[in-house]
């Protein structure tokens, strides 16, 4: 047993290479799981400086110098930034406290549509399933309030924190943009022996992961703002903040068009009722599901990330059991990582 085990292992790390790799990979993994909200301003500002090197390259295709390219690239990220700041930050906020506000409204509306179901749909629900159905929802209410207090009182730190990302953020992008080729290089010299498997890593990851992370993002802009016109065109109460919320929800494959249909068909049921502009509501939202689904990310994302679904959906769920919300972020980046690592691990 001992010499099958001694076996496998100097099968597996059979030069000095592989053996710094993994020494890499495990101090990583350590560094996200005991830092990791100390690093995710850092993480995030490293993935806005790398969609904005596509910009850059794309701007010095126009005959424009690198120096002029790297300021013009930075000023559209502050404008765009800004722009966030401004204007769609205060307006999300509004319409996040006025959902606060409107939850008891809701919530009795809802009561009232729930408890009117027997009496419309006799054949289908019964006085019986409703009760059972009010005593989950009683039971749950004083956990739910719980959560609130404590949620209310961590989120003055929280709001603490955010704004110290917000000044941090733009820092981080300015250097991580404009001294790219010494951090790579003094990162480099770090590394001792080969860097040939390295090299091998970062060729397979630079390809598709910048064809992933620049898809991605033109996604949710294209999927946020047509469920923006749809959602206002209609009178939907808060367009806005579901119109990000559906926009953000390509960041999980798969699950997140699932998940963010929940709220925008509770909205519109207890807005407009089983009603007419209700089923124009559902069917123009499932239309913009489908054309994403079946047209915009094939066209996007036809070359982009070469991982069998089940891959993606495993990862999705595993690095966000670890990470959270990140983790869910970053679940695609990463299965490619470990993905270019399967490829250009040594086979002998």
């Amino acid at each position: 047993m001992i010499e099958q085990l001694n076996s496998f292992f100097k099968k597996i790390f059979n030069n000095e290479e592989t053996i710094i790799f993994s020494v890499l990979i495990l101090f990583a993994l350590i560094m996200f799981t005991f830092f990791g909200p100390v690093l995710t301003p850092f993480l995030v500002s490293i993935v806005v400086a790398y969609l904005l090197v596509g910009v850059q390259k794309k701007i010095e295709s126009f005959n424009v110098s690198k120096k002029i390219s790297l300021i013009v690239t930075f000023l559209i990220f502050i404008i765009a930034s800004l722009t966030l700041l401004i204007w769609l930050v205060p307006l999300l906020y509004i319409q996040l406290q006025a959902f606060v506000l409107d939850i008891p409204n809701l919530f009795n509306e809802f009561l009232t549509f729930v408890a009117a179901l027997p009496t419309s749909y006799p054949d289908l629900i019964s006085s019986e399933q409703i009760s059972i159905f009010f005593q989950a929802v009683s039971s749950e209410l004083s956990s739910i309030t719980q959560n609130l207090v404590k949620s209310s009182i961590s989120g003055i730190q929280s709001t603490i924190t955010i704004l110290l990302y917000i000044i941090l953020f733009p820092i981080l992008v300015y250097f991580f943009l404009f001294d790219r080729k010494n951090i790579i290089d003094g990162l480099i010299k770090i590394i001792p022996g080969k860097r040939e498997m390295l090299s091998n890593v970062w060729s397979e990851m630079d390809g598709q992961l910048s064809n992933y992370v620049r898809g991605k993002t033109l996604e949710i802009f294209i999927i946020g703002v047509s469920a923006a016109i749809i959602f206002t065109s209609l009178g939907l109460k808060y367009s806005a903040l579901l119109s990000v919320l559906v926009g953000l929800s390509v960041i999980i494959p798969y699950v997140g068009a699932f998940l963010v249909t929940i709220p925008v068909i509770i909205v519109g049921l207890l807005q407009f009722g089983l009603e007419t502009p209700f089923y124009i509501l559902l069917g123009l939202y499932l239309l913009l599901q489908a054309l994403d689904g079946n047209l915009l990310v094939p066209i996007i994302f036809s070359d982009a990330v070469k991982l069998h679904p089940v891959a993606i959906i495993l990862a999705v769920f595993i690095f966000g059991s670890m990470f959270g919300f990140w983790g869910v972020f970053f679940a695609i980046p990463m299965a490619t990582f470990i993905k270019a690592v399967w490829n250009a691990w040594p086979s002998n």
